[in-house]
């Protein structure tokens, strides 16, 4: 499990239709979708921070759930390639 996760974790809107999108979960309901991302981050090891952010991989794929720290708030879900990780950490 993540050491990171929290299980008081808010959920934005866009985060929730995202998840559907990236996890193919389209026609499942809220609460289905929120325990997919919560199998999920369990399932997770692979963890960076940048700015505030928290980038949790789902189950350890490129599709990463990024968590404002400050308010414990899932924001979005993104995929995000070895570069794309690189050029956020500034190493690229």
């Amino acid at each position: 499990m993540s050491y990171y996760y929290k299980p008081s974790m808010g959920y934005s809107v866009h985060a929730l239709q995202r998840a559907r999108e990236r996890l193919n979960l389209k026609d499942k309901a809220d609460w289905e979708v929120k325990e997919s991302i919560k199998n999920h981050i369990h399932n997770s090891t692979k963890t960076f921070r940048i700015n505030g952010m928290l980038y949790l991989s789902a189950s350890n794929t490129n599709i990463f759930f990024v968590i404002n720290e400050s308010s414990n708030t899932l924001v979005t879900v993104t995929l995000v390639s070895a570069e794309k990780q690189l050029r956020l950490m500034g190493g690229w």
